[in-house]
């Protein structure tokens, strides 16, 4: 079961850094900010914070996360 309700929550890259950043509002008024580096020549990335947003915010929205975080990433180093 999740601790917290999500307003909102978008993924951008971060202008002049192999980074993307992960914004969550929650509908209590809590903003969390996530700075997830990535490597442009393998498309990797490191993210173990998802454990704590599943947790938080329930399996569903980490999948999507992961879903969106896997495309952008795809995008920034095709």
């Amino acid at each position: 079961m999740s601790e917290y309700e999500v307003d909102t929550w978008e993924i951008n890259p971060v202008e002049g850094d192999d980074q993307v950043e992960l914004v969550i509002t929650s509908t209590d008024g809590n903003r969390w900010e996530y700075g997830i580096p990535f490597s442009r020549s393998s498309g990797r990335y490191t993210f173990e914070e998802i454990d704590v947003i599943a947790t938080d915010f329930g399996d569903e929205l980490a999948e999507e996360v992961t879903r969106k975080l896997d495309a952008l990433i795809e995008e920034l180093c095709g």
